[in-house]
């Protein structure tokens, strides 16, 4: 079974998001892009929870795109 849990590493420690239910297996940590100033989202954005269905798309003027 594999199981992906997110984490920071710094000063050359690895802090996990969340606690695994393992008590013992084989990793493999993968560096992703250093945190440096950027902002690091840990929970999906609320416009991506309710996605717009495809019947209530509207089309808009490009002027009223930038009133929003």
């Amino acid at each position: 079974m594999y199981k992906t849990i997110g984490g920071i590493y710094e000063d050359g420690k690895i802090i996990l998001e969340e606690k695994p239910r393992i008590k013992k297996s084989k990793v493999i940590v993968t560096f992703l892009d250093q945190i440096g100033g950027l902002r690091i989202f840990t929970k999906i954005p609320n416009i991506f929870k309710n996605p717009v269905k495809v019947p209530e798309l509207k089309k808009f003027k490009r002027e009223a795109l930038h009133e929003r």
